[in-house]
């Protein structure tokens, strides 16, 4: 059977969400453009370290300062594994100033490191910080959900995954990344919607080959969604007609739904090659 029906393949099972890129372009104070540049290159203990020494001269400074530097230090003790530390630091950072993305991000990103997908989506679900500072970096809207989506694969919660995913993605199916469309697909079969499973595999059929179009088609037939493989086999039949594989799975869905002319012409002599 087709290799996407496996959730754990499947590549919301292993998605993270984008990094903290720490670039602040529009901001360019003095006091942190060092440890940014540290972030940027991923020489996360020197940055910690230059946080620590910085902070003990922050006192005097603004509360999206002081949150800014600590969201920094998180973000470092975070990627060198100090999984406790970063969400301590992270959480102070939104304390200070809870209008921000970043220290939202890092607890999040934590959570999710320890498997805690449901504190995870829990925390992310209603989180919305309104303007934030110039030196945050907020979730898109279709990064926001995707994540969702993600955790609520890995719960297992196959209609909040639709959910979040039609929100990601509201102009369709068709813009989804290749990856997520094949995931989409893997959710109509969890689901039972055979309308779903054919509007994502008339556009993953064209970026196959013949053998995995006829993998991907089988799980319908598996399925006993005949009636919905009939046209995409003879879609893919047509864009291969000398695929003697394609055209003895089509005959055998002719048959089977009652189009008995065409599985004839199908078998003509000569048409089908059944020692290939």
């Amino acid at each position: 059977m087709y290799s996407t029906i496996n959730s754990q393949q499947a590549f919301l099972a292993t998605w993270r969400m984008p990094k903290l890129a720490f670039s602040y372009k529009n901001w360019k104070d003095p006091a942190f453009a060092d440890i940014w540049a540290l972030l940027r290159s991923g020489d996360y203990v020197s940055a910690i370290q230059r946080c620590k020494e910085r902070r003990t001269t922050l006192t005097r400074r603004s509360p999206k300062k002081n949150a800014a530097i600590l969201v920094a230090q998180a973000y470092g003790e975070l990627m060198t594994g100090s999984t406790d530390l970063a969400r301590r630091h992270a959480g102070q950072a939104i304390d200070i100033y809870p209008a921000q993305w970043g220290g939202h991000r890092i607890l999040l990103a934590a959570l999710a490191s320890n498997q805690a997908f449901k504190a995870a989506y829990m925390h992310l679900e209603n989180l919305d910080p309104g303007p934030v500072p110039v030196w945050d970096e907020a979730l898109s809207t279709r990064d926001k959900n995707t994540a969702l989506a993600a955790w609520s694969w890995l719960l297992g919660d196959w209609d909040a995954v639709a959910r979040h995913l039609e929100t990601a993605f509201p102009d369709g199916v068709s813009t989804m990344p290749d990856r997520i469309q094949e995931d989409w697909f893997r959710l109509s079969l969890y689901r039972d919607r055979p309308t779903d499973a054919v509007a994502v595999a008339v556009l993953l059929i064209t970026q196959r080959d013949v053998a995995m179009t006829d993998e991907l088609l089988q799980t319908f037939v598996q399925n006993g969604w005949t009636k919905e493989a009939l046209p995409l086999y003879r879609a893919a039949f047509e864009s291969a007609p000398k695929s003697e594989l394609l055209r003895r799975r089509l005959v055998a869905l002719c048959i089977r739904e009652g189009a008995l002319d065409e599985a004839r012409r199908l078998t003509q002599p000569g048409a089908l090659d059944l020692a290939a």
